[in-house]
């Protein structure tokens, strides 16, 4: 026997990362019909108001992932611990993904963790449902304390556009979205390093 962490291959990593995410619908289901009667109580539906609303809630997000990837926030302490946590934590796996991967599994992410937070959380738990339901998101993201911040802000920005849209389509869409740009990025910059660590030590080594 061996004490030695075992190592999932990224495909592993996608699939249980997948699977995970979409379990998240039918957890809502649950609390949904224990508190409502209903599995989802909340509108989501494809309709051109939703999908402008969804289109231009997603450019300050998309904004802010390419920002939290760059080399600018690499020289900010707590982002640059972000990056290293997730790097850690993940970097094999993203850097391995394929560009399909990388969509299939933003998408999940965007469709389970809204459904949950938003769509359900959000609405049984009333006047508090925004306020709550962000704070939870934001410590079930908490890689780090700034990640937990950065979290709750987007949980705050999410619960936002499914209040006033009162549709979960934008939401569902912006999440995924900004995961596809973030993970796009953390997919580039992870390679990029890993070549340059691999080139350094091939150097040492001659």
């Amino acid at each position: 026997m061996t004490d030695e962490p075992v190592e999932l291959s990224p495909r592993s990593v996608f699939l249980l990362g997948f699977s995970f995410e979409i379990a998240l619908v039918f957890v809502a289901a649950v609390i949904g019909l224990l508190v409502r009667g209903v599995p989802f109580p909340f509108q989501l539906s494809f309709d051109w108001e939703g999908l402008a609303w969804a289109l231009g809630a997603a450019l300050p997000m998309a904004a802010s992932a390419v920002f939290n990837t760059s080399d600018i926030a690499q020289r900010i302490g707590p982002l640059r611990r972000i990056h290293d946590r997730v790097k850690s934590i993940l970097g094999p796996a993203i850097r391995e993904m394929s560009g399909l991967d990388l969509v299939l599994l933003s998408v999940a992410a965007g469709v389970g963790e809204e459904v949950l937070f938003r769509g359900v959380l959000q609405t049984v738990l009333g006047a508090h449902g925004l306020w709550v339901s962000s704070l939870l998101f934001g410590v079930l993201h908490a890689l780090t304390f700034t990640y937990f911040v950065l979290a709750g802000l987007i949980g705050l920005y999410c619960g936002w556009l499914f209040q006033v849209t009162g549709n979960l389509l934008a939401p569902v869409l912006v999440h995924a979205l900004y995961d596809i740009v973030a993970l796009w990025r953390l997919q580039k910059r992870f390679r990029c390093e890993s070549a340059r660590e691999e080139s350094a030590s091939a150097e040492a080594e001659e």
